[in-house]
This record gives structure tokens, sequence and C-alpha cells, in this order.
């Protein structure tokens, strides 16, 4: 990282192409776990040491958002939610069969009712 003047403030920070191509793959790895856009490239600013506003020009500039169809990034946020859904009904379900379980393990514990076998 070089520093460039600018006119009338402070030298800015100069980043290698690397570094800002794969901040702009991070934050759009991330974009589908956050609200916003903004709140992705919050998360990953601080970790590459650029403001967030630099950041997301350079996520806007990279050209990779328009091709990204937005039909497919609903759908893609559907499936999350479905899976997600999906996922809850299945904790449910074993942690019923985990008190059944526990309720049999009583059971067999006690021994057996009429006194033997």
């Amino acid at each position: 990282m070089t520093t460039k003047p600018v006119r009338g403030r402070a030298a800015r920070p100069s980043y290698p192409a690397e570094t800002r191509a794969s901040a702009v793959q991070e934050v759009l790895d991330i974009q589908d776990d956050h609200p916003s856009l903004w709140a992705a490239v919050s998360e990953v600013a601080p970790r590459i040491g650029c403001a967030p506003k630099t950041l997301l020009e350079w996520v806007q500039d990279s050209g990779l958002l328009e091709t990204v169809d937005p039909e497919l990034l609903s759908n893609r946020k559907r499936l999350a939610a479905i899976s997600k859904a999906e996922l809850e009904l299945e904790n449910q379900r074993l942690r019923a069969e985990n008190d059944v379980l526990r309720q049999a393990c009583l059971i067999f514990a006690r021994g057996p009712a009429g006194g033997g076998f």
C-alpha cells in the first residue's frame, strides 16, 4: 500500500489491485448474509483497512453487481429462507424424538415393572 498525495488533503493510501479484487469478492460472497450491500461493505472494510465508502466504490466500479440478476438473488434468498424453515422443523422433530428417547431410557432404567423377566 502506497500513499498518494491529494491536493489540499492528507495523503491517502493506494491499494494494490489484488487487495481491491479480493475485498470486492469478499463483499459479494457475504452479501447474502446481510440485509444490505452497505452492511456487507461495512463488515469487510475494517479488515482491509479502508473506509467503507471506498470499498463500496470498488464494488460498484467492478461491474460485478450488474452481472447478477436481481431475480436470481431474490430466489436465492427465498431458497435460503425455505431451507432455514425446513431446518427449524427438523430441529423440532429431533428434539421431540430425543424427549421420547429420554423418557424410554428412564422407564427401562427403573427395571421391569412386573418384578422380573
